[in-house]
């Protein structure tokens, strides 16, 4: 029994079912993908993602949940990186294909015109000091601190901190320098920049989450599973110390192993009153941090970018969805006469107390002042989806407060991207933890096997990781 259809219980569900297991995967919404999802407008019926989620080449087990799904050719991915400052000037960060990694990225960073001198030379030398240590501090390896504390002893300058270090932490851990562990922010850099020469790659999904998962759970049918959307698993059902069923509205349903996939802050609702262990609550203390997405449909075509990181705005990232979201929902290319942009605020506190309103008026003046085709161009739709539980706040400290995978109660598992799995709040950490889960339910069953994909292989310059 799999509890919840978002990426971690359908990675879980699909390895289970792949090897034999009778799988039942239980949705208490009417759509898969958790808090990765789509809902579909009132007035047209098109599905609209809550946010933009996107992954790198360094996601390998992400990328091979995509692959056996058959879906991971729907992802657009793309080499290039594009920085906009307020003035309209675009910078592109890019890899060299003729220089192994580290030095992939060198002659493009060298060449940003958002950073000067100074700047480059900063994040240069502390690039290069992230790869003689995975510590945090110069003097103290292995103690975890505040990224901003690492940025400061390594004397970044103001410009380097908020044009390159923060947009790229905030967007990938979604908290800023200021809260965010240097642990998972020399991770961020060692594994998605410096290790190998793709691993920085962005893949987009070319289609909405709602299309995008639907095959993924067609994936658990065929391999003999079954997953149950509406169905809201109340309780666990206790025999003996052990999991023998879960409680539905309209029932008990038996069971011999159960993945629990929920959000931590559900976990201990269900396992009441077998919960008792001090263990269910060890995670009490994590914090969650908040995404804003704003959806913005001009009349005509205002901009060719495909997507641009927006340096010292609000609005952090622009997404053209025009053409894919055209084609997904049936229209022929070309047929779309406006442009779709889909916006990201990360680690957006400051947006969850203002209304729609302000946060229009926010985000269409800051595209306005971005891209010159938005003049005279006119906003016909929007939408503002505030998540604010989006993911749980990789501050320093918190691998205390995550649980591994397995649990007091013998045949109860745990998955999502907040327990142990090495990754911070990403759709790689939920992928691997389902398929750490369903390790652990096949070492259960004497049958161990390893279903980790491994990462991307270091360059060998860099020597082992």
């Amino acid at each position: 029994m799999v509890i919840g259809a978002g990426l971690a219980g359908l990675a879980a569900g699909t390895a289970l079912a792949e090897r034999g297991f009778h799988v039942t995967v239980l949705e208490r919404k009417s759509i898969p993908g958790g808090r990765a999802s789509s809902y579909e407008a009132q007035d047209t019926g098109e599905p609209i993602d809550n946010c933009q989620h996107i992954l790198m080449r360094c996601c390998t087990n992400l990328l091979q949940f995509y692959r056996q799904a058959g879906v991971l050719d729907t992802i657009r991915w793309t080499r290039n990186l594009h920085f906009l400052e307020p003035n309209g000037r675009t910078s592109t960060l890019y890899g060299s294909r003729k220089l192994p990694a580290p030095f992939h990225l060198m002659p493009a960073f060298f060449k940003l015109r958002f950073l000067g001198a100074a700047d480059k030379w900063a994040v240069a030398n502390a690039l290069m000091g992230m790869l003689r240590s995975t510590g945090p501090k110069p003097d103290a390896p292995g103690e975890d601190a505040p990224m901003i504390d690492w940025l400061r002893a390594t004397r970044q300058t103001h410009r380097a901190i908020e044009r390159f270090w923060r947009p790229i932490l905030v967007s990938a851990l979604n908290e800023e320098p200021e809260r965010c562990s240097a642990r998972y922010a020399f991770q961020i850099f060692r594994q998605g920049f410096l290790s190998h020469p793709d691993a920085y790659e962005m893949g987009v999904p070319g289609i909405p989450l709602l299309k995008l998962y639907g095959p993924c759970v067609e994936a658990v049918r065929q391999r003999g599973g079954e997953v149950r959307f509406r169905s809201s698993v109340k309780r666990l059902v206790f025999r003996d110390g052990l999991v023998s069923g879960v409680g539905l509205a309209d029932g008990d349903l038996s069971t011999d192993y159960v993945v629990s996939a929920v959000p931590f802050n559900e976990v201990g609702d269900l396992v009441a009153p077998g919960g008792e262990d001090p263990f269910f609550r060890r995670w009490a203390k994590m914090d969650v941090s908040p995404i804003s997405a704003v959806h913005l449909w001009w009349d005509r075509p205002v901009t060719e970018m495909a997507h641009a990181a927006l340096l010292d705005r609000q609005v952090q990232w622009m997404f053209n969805k025009t053409q894919d979201f055209s084609s997904a929902n049936g229209r022929a290319d070309g047929e779309a006469s406006g442009t779709y942009m889909g916006l990201v605020v990360s680690a957006s506190r400051d947006w969850l107390p203002r209304s729609r309103a302000e946060i229009l008026e926010i985000a269409e003046r800051e595209v306005r002042a971005s891209f010159p085709g938005t003049q005279g161009a006119r906003v016909v739709k929007s939408a503002v989806i505030k998540e604010a539980r989006a993911t749980w706040s990789a501050v320093p400290g918190v691998d205390e407060l995550r649980p591994p995978v397995e649990t007091p109660i013998r045949n109860l598992f745990l998955a999502g991207d907040w327990v142990q799995n090495g990754w911070p709040s990403t759709m790689e950490a939920a992928v691997r933890s389902g398929y750490l889960a369903a390790e652990r339910v096949l070492a259960a069953e004497g049958r161990p096997e390893a279903l980790l994909a491994p990462d991307l292989p270091w360059s060998a310059l860099l020597g082992k990781a």
